[in-house]
């Protein structure tokens, strides 16, 4: 004989799930007296917090330097797919993406040496705002040198040595007062290496393109070692002018 079940042996004071109303606006709280034994009103309290979040929280786009570096990627044509992990939809690039370092979580440093690559450079690097080094020696890139690359400030470190490059070496590139390590060897270079080179202040390093016109880079070196000269003597002078009025 089966026995008969109390009150005690139901949840919520012996109410079935059916009678206890879905809603009782007229109790306290957002949702009333809310109960965990009613499924419906704990469905119902997760939706309207997940909506409340996606409107309180929005989601943010494509990270602008994932962006930057998976069009350059394309641009620079990894046919071997040495490169699987640069996918701006997944996380940003100062997170796990490889061949990438980062400072203060932006984008300072790309290590793209020896990987096979026989496109061209692309425009979108310059949305890499504070990049300090770029390594992109030993591919088969081609094409001339871009005048864009005046724009990324912050450059410290050049390499674009054993490429295909042709042309001349932009102008624009002396306005890079920051550069320190320049290499352009063995491309296809020609043309006189712009003086404003030896004019930049920290410049210490410049490896030589070989198709390079001599008389162009005979009279770059000269005026950089007038420069030098004239720097030392400016502070041979100062010293002797401290030494006069002490």
């Amino acid at each position: 004989m089966a026995m008969a079940k109390t009150e005690a042996d139901f949840p919520n004071g012996g109410k079935r799930f059916e009678d206890e109303p879905f809603l009782d606006t007229n109790k306290s709280g957002m949702f009333g007296n809310f109960s965990i034994w009613h499924p419906l009103k704990l469905v119902t309290y997760c939706l309207v917090l997940l909506s409340f979040l996606s409107t309180g929280y929005p989601s943010s786009g494509p990270d602008l330097e994932g962006e930057a570096l998976v069009e350059l990627l394309k641009a620079l044509n990894d046919s071997n797919n040495q490169i699987k992990d640069w996918n701006y939809y997944l996380v940003s690039p100062c997170f796990s993406w490889s061949h990438v370092t980062c400072t203060n979580g932006r984008v300072t440093s790309l290590s793209l040496a020896s990987n096979g690559f026989s496109g061209t450079l692309s425009p979108a690097i310059t949305k890499l705002k504070f990049l300090v080094s770029l390594e992109l020696q030993n591919n088969s890139l081609s094409g001339p040198l871009p005048n864009y690359f005046s724009n990324l400030v912050h450059l410290e470190n050049l390499n674009l040595a054993k490429n295909k490059f042709n042309g001349s070496i932009p102008v624009s590139w002396g306005q890079l007062f920051n550069l320190k390590h320049l290499d352009l060897s063995a491309n296809d270079l020609i043309g006189p290496v712009p003086v404003q080179f030896f004019s930049i202040p920290e410049f210490k390093i410049f490896a030589q393109e070989r198709g390079l016109a001599m008389v162009g880079c005979m009279m770059a070196y000269i005026c950089w070692r007038v420069i030098q000269v004239l720097r030392y003597l400016k502070l041979v002078l100062k010293k002797i002018r401290i030494s006069i009025r002490k």
